[in-house]
């Protein structure tokens, strides 16, 4: 399409009272879709996706290079822990999923400081619907972590937990230091999740279905 029709178009759309434009109905759906799946296509479609910026927060999520001081694994050590961590995962993917626990719990017993065993016991935990479970994990996780993305992926299942739970400030709080640590769905979801941005996308919805759909109250 080029630009001379669009404009027109845009012209025909302000300056008359007919009926609502498919692209203006569109629009309403996008601004007024609230669900998290699926929601940041959406946005990326209506060229409404911003990605979150860091730099505009002034809290930090890097106890990771603390913990590597404090409770240090050497890369012998590090590469039984994940294979054994890749079977407890497989074990849980093939359909016996407390088996797969009680695997993650062993390493766990044996080595308490090991982060991501603890991450992926939550995202087990999560599939029980045992979610008070899964944020004990994913707050030992954090507490342990010694890289970017064990850290943010913890931070991120922890988001999504408590933004299911209504806890809409902590889940704002955990998405993003997710995102900090580079963690892509924690991105996408940082913007939305601010509290502020959430107010102003209200009263820009509100203000955009009163002109284009007049009369709606």
């Amino acid at each position: 399409m080029s630009n001379t029709s669009s404009s027109s178009s845009n012209t025909q759309s302000h300056s008359s009272s007919g009926p609502t434009s498919s692209h203006d109905l569109n629009l309403v759906d996008v601004l007024f879709s609230s669900a998290l799946d699926g929601e940041f296509v959406r946005d990326q479609i209506a060229g409404t996706y911003k990605k979150y910026d860091h730099a505009s927060d002034s809290q930090t999520a890097d106890p990771f290079e603390a913990n590597k001081a404090i409770f240090p694994i050497d890369s012998a050590l590090l590469l039984k822990l994940r294979n054994r961590e890749i079977q407890a995962i497989r074990t849980a993917e093939s359909g016996d999923l407390q088996a797969g626990v009680d695997q993650l719990s062993q390493v766990i017993t044996e080595y308490p400081h090991y982060s991501s065993a603890y991450n992926n016991r939550a995202q087990a935990y999560r599939l029980q619907n045992n979610d008070a479970q899964a944020l004990a994990d994913l707050d030992q996780a954090i507490r342990y972590a010694q890289d970017k993305a064990t850290l943010g992926q913890a931070f991120t299942q922890k988001a999504i937990i408590l933004r299911a739970q209504g806890d809409q400030d902590a889940a704002y709080y955990n998405f993003s230091q997710g995102a900090k640590c580079g963690n892509e769905v924690a991105q996408m979801a940082a913007p939305k999740e601010n509290p502020y941005a959430k107010l102003c996308g209200r009263m820009v919805a509100e203000a955009m279905r009163q002109l284009v759909v007049p009369g709606n109250k």
